[in-house]
């Protein structure tokens, strides 16, 4: 049972601490690439001039000026939204968590691709829903195992109606789903009368530029998208959107009015003006270069410490923040944490991600924050720590 002792996101070591520590850990964007200057003149102006209005409480509406600029974020994807189709959050955290408390109820079963966003799992947990992962194969979740695990549950008295993905670049592992299994889950979806929950923080991260289709594109009134400006903008203005269907809007903006009261319109104006002045192009456009040097440099440094061959796997990133490694043996990769702290790196261990236990053998770590610099130094010191404990391997065999 989820209580207020519990930690929403339990991961360690998410934000650098000062001193020596090389940080894997936190999902944190490149805020280099802000143009702070420009910023700064826009938010002064803001202040001086719309002081009044962008600081007062506001309803629970996306601003109209800043429609232009998600639309144009969700164009890039194959879809857009009507205003009433869309509800402001503050970030992707607290849609998941409206939507879990808005459109199930506590006993109810939500399906999951997993490893899974640990943020999404304690959402879930907190509206009283129990996460049931999905079987996946070669490209993803699996539209057929879908299909058995929900007819599976209904059999045995549990109500299953939502499935959550995280289908492009995803969190832990940055895997994508393809057009043809997204279309597949669809189709699953729509069959079983299941609503998909889209959380999509990097979909527009693609370090070639290129985007896949959104699902809510394949069909809008099957999905609910959840929009963050967190990861292509900065994650201290706390602003987001769901977009759903019209029928589902009103109940998810009345949960998060109870939520939050009233979505930041400071927050709104400041991306709006944001955008109206400059777009996306080259913010996006730095964002990708950035992590593309990064993601470079970290599988780069991975093979050369560990070999192609050697105890640990991992995919290369084709856009997003992460790299999932894994233990060929099978060992737990949360004995290797504090091995990897004391020579000065941190990474979050496989278990965060699972529903229960059963990613334990993985770990995730993020490139998109620490400097070029700092990464082939911070391969090196993970390399260090997990060649000192094979002694775990022994154990999971």
């Amino acid at each position: 049972m989820w209580t207020t002792n519990t930690p929403a996101v339990e991961m360690p070591q998410l934000f650098e601490r000062g001193g020596d520590l090389i940080s894997f850990a936190g999902g944190l964007p490149d805020l280099s690439r802000l143009p702070l200057g420009d910023l700064a003149g826009q938010l002064s102006r803001l202040t001086r001039l719309g002081g009044r209005t962008a600081l007062q409480y506001s309803t629970p509406h996306v601003a109209r000026s800043l429609l232009p600029a998600i639309n144009d974020l969700m164009a890039r994807e194959g879809t857009t939204a009507e205003a009433d189709e869309l509800v402001p959050t503050g970030g992707s955290q607290l849609g998941l968590t409206a939507v879990a408390l808005g459109l199930a109820r506590p006993g109810e079963a939500v399906l999951c691709q997993t490893p899974a966003y640990p943020g999404a799992l304690a959402a879930f947990r907190l509206a009283g829903l129990t996460a049931v992962g999905v079987p996946a194969d070669a490209e993803g979740l699996d539209p057929q195992a879908l299909r058995d695990t929900v007819l599976g549950l209904r059999a045995g008295g549990t109500t299953a109606r939502l499935l959550y993905v995280n289908p492009t670049f995803s969190n832990p592992t940055g895997a994508t789903l393809g057009l043809d299994r997204r279309a597949g889950i669809l189709r699953v979806c729509r069959e079983l009368d299941l609503l998909m929950i889209e959380d999509n923080p990097y979909g527009l991260l693609s370090f070639t530029g290129e985007h896949v289709t959104a699902c809510r594109a394949l069909d809008p009134d099957r999905v609910v998208y959840l929009g963050t400006f967190s990861k292509i903008f900065a994650p201290g203005l706390r602003c987001g959107w769901i977009a759903a269907p019209r029928h589902l809007a009103g109940a998810l903006r009345a949960t998060t009015e109870v939520m939050s009261l009233s979505p930041s319109a400071f927050a709104q104006a400041a991306l709006a003006a944001f955008y109206t002045g400059r777009g996306w192009d080259d913010l996006l456009a730095g964002y990708r270069e950035s992590y593309r040097e990064r993601a470079a440099l970290m599988t780069s440094a991975l093979e050369h410490e560990f070999g192609l061959d050697g105890d640990w796997n991992w995919g290369t990133p084709s856009g997003g923040f992460y790299v999932w490694l894994r233990h060929r043996a099978g060992a737990d990769t949360g004995g290797f944490a504090a091995a990897a702290g004391q020579r000065g790196v941190s990474y979050v261990p496989g278990r965060h991600f699972s529903i229960d236990g059963e990613h334990a053998d993985g770990l995730r770590l993020c490139f998109s924050y620490p400097a070029p610099a700092k990464i082939t130094e911070g391969v090196a010191r993970l390399a260090q720590a997990l060649s000192g404990r094979r002694d775990l391997a022994q154990v999971a065999r």
